[in-house]
């Protein structure tokens, strides 16, 4: 490993959801159905935060909608991206496979794939970082192990399959990128994830943790006669001659991307009675249920992503980034997802692990991940920034990725607390939120106060770190407010109409508050799990009147909300 990479700066990379799907008879595009494609000031917002590259996409089968190659909204985005000293990575299958549902079992995928790398490459020669294929394995898996997407097959054979054909299509896409920029590198990314179980099912947990490495291990040139996978692959109908092939001619990765989240580490267990929520399910020889290794408070220290980066890094000795980084859930619990990914890689590179980047993912949010895609809801989880506004709103994690780009160093008060999957200290937290409510309303902060780790007190004077909170009804609207330095500096009205909705109300204004949002807005369409619409209301800041002073005196407040520094201006339409 050398010497001068692990010296050099631990950079913070940026990524735009992007997956192109076929299920069914239907695309979900994540570019369109976020209004992506019609918003070039997003670039102009990334480019803010400063970071060092970002993941963007040159979707293959997006390219070939119509039947020929139309690049025409990829030059624009990429010619913006050049403009503003944006460095892409640039991906060309996220989570699909090609044009007219052709994929990885078919015949003419590979070369077909090959030669539109190339063109990729010769119209956009100064890039020079690639992700072919993004998550080779996963996408087989959600697609030929668990038949959610297209080709909906549930064989392992075909998955083994597609994985083998999805890693030559990546090894033929390089070379072909090669012949046109010889320095161009690959970033292969993959979901990383370990799996617990119980002794009586470790058979399973070890055939599993041996499953995500099959990409890697393939595209390293590892697919000998000793390999794991090796009789499967040929009883799966693989031909000795194409792993021979790729053994004699590896693409090792560059850099190798660990996407990991909070569900990447499983624990299997047959006792289904610990798990009452959960179906259960098996292999066709054991029954048992397959959880989120986090809620196992026994796996303490062997879960999360500083395990998984010692891990891959020992396996190939290369260079690793952790390439998504998302925690679809409160804000404070986001930013203690991030900063314990940024830690993590910190103590990484201390004990000699070549940690490239962390990457924020998703930069605006994500749709519909919570059901794989497999329903449309619109559920939207957000990111460094928030598609419920226009343009989109700078939130925490975003000003978290900026400070981090910049100086390498973030904090705030609500990392005081870990992450709900982190067990709590004892320590007593410093007091955030002063808060001035009653009854059903005092009742809905403390319990999403106590839920999220935020130390309030309930009529306590004066001000929480963070400020004070009140919250009051007032001609049918619930009325909630933010005041910090003796400023009320937000307003958020809603109508709730049952202590569901007034729970999501609850939950969206607490984000705002640590978002640092300022003005007057309006909660509506209020739903389960944080889903609701907001609207800037008239009358803001400049109209809020702010009691202040040991005598009384009213003066009014006119605080600014944060815009961020190269956002497009209001009412730019679509590009």
């Amino acid at each position: 490993m050398p010497e001068a990479r692990t010296r050099a700066r631990l950079q913070v990379w940026g990524g735009i959801e992007c997956s192109h799907v076929r299920i069914g008879d239907s695309i979900r595009d994540q570019l369109a159905e976020s209004g992506h494609r019609g918003r070039m000031g997003d670039l102009d917002l990334v480019a803010g935060l400063g970071l060092a590259r970002l993941r963007h996409s040159v979707i293959w089968p997006a390219v070939m909608a119509r039947g020929r190659a139309d690049f025409r909204w990829h030059d624009r985005r990429f010619a913006r991206m050049r403009e503003l000293g944006i460095t892409p990575i640039a991906g060309l299958l996220h989570h699909g496979w090609g044009p007219d549902g052709l994929t990885p079992l078919d015949e003419g995928f590979t070369p077909a794939f090959a030669a539109f790398a190339g063109a990729v490459a010769r119209r956009y020669p100064w890039v020079g970082d690639f992700t072919p294929v993004n998550e080779p394995v996963t996408t087989a898996r959600f697609s030929a192990l668990y038949g959610l997407w297209h080709p909906h097959l549930r064989d392992e054979g075909a998955f083994l399959r597609l994985t083998f054909g999805a890693v030559e299509a990546t090894v033929a896409a390089m070379r072909a990128i090669r012949a046109v920029t010889p320095a161009a590198r690959l970033i292969q990314t993959e979901d990383m994830g370990r799996v617990f179980s119980v002794p009586r099912l470790a058979y399973q947990a070890d055939y599993e943790n041996a499953r995500p490495f099959l990409g890697l291990d393939r595209v390293c040139g590892g697919v000998g006669g000793e390999h794991p996978f090796h009789a499967r692959l040929l009883a799966a109908g693989v031909a000795e001659r194409r792993i021979a092939a790729l053994a004699d001619a590896p693409c090792p990765p560059d850099i190798i991307g660990i996407d990991h989240y909070l569900t990447s580490d499983r624990y299997l267990d047959d006792n289904a009675a610990r798990h009452p929520h959960v179906i259960a399910g098996g292999n066709g020889r054991d029954r048992y249920v397959d959880v989120a290794a986090a809620h196992e408070d026994h796996l303490a220290g062997k879960t999360g992503i500083l395990p998984r980066l010692r891990e891959v890094h020992g396996r190939y000795r290369l260079p690793v980034a952790i390439t998504e980084n998302h925690n679809g859930c409160t804000r404070e619990e986001q930013l203690r997802w991030l900063m314990e990914a940024w830690e993590a890689a910190k103590t990484a590179r201390a004990e000699g692990v070549d940690v490239v980047a962390v990457t924020g993912w998703a930069l605006m949010g994500a749709l519909d991940w919570n059901s794989l895609l497999c329903d449309r809801n619109g559920f939207y989880e957000s990111g460094a920034f928030d598609l419920r506004a226009s343009p989109p709103r700078l939130t925490a994690v975003g000003r978290a990725l900026s400070r981090l780009a910049r100086t390498g160093q973030y904090d705030h008060p609500v990392l005081e607390a870990p992450g709900w999957w982190r067990a709590e200290a004892g320590e007593p937290r410093e007091v955030l939120f002063a808060v001035y409510a009653a009854g059903d309303l005092a009742d809905a902060l403390a319990g999403a106060c106590g839920l999220r780790r935020l130390e309030m007190r309930n009529g306590a004077k004066g001000e929480g770190r963070l400020g004070r909170l009140r919250a009051r009804r007032e001609e049918g609207l619930l009325r909630l407010t933010w005041a910090r330095g003796g400023a009320e500096r937000l307003v958020v009205e809603a109508a709730p109409r049952d202590g569901a909705a007034l729970d999501t109300a609850v939950h969206a204004f607490l984000d705002l508050v640590i978002d640092e949002a300022t003005g007057r807005f309006r909660l509506s369409r209020l739903a389960p799990a944080g889903q609701y619409r907001i609207d800037r209301l008239a009358g803001g800041p400049a109209a809020l009147r702010v009691r202040e002073g040991p005598q009384g005196a009213e003066r009014r407040s006119v605080p600014k909300d944060p815009v961020h520094p190269l956002a497009p201006p209001r009412g730019q339409g679509p590009a």
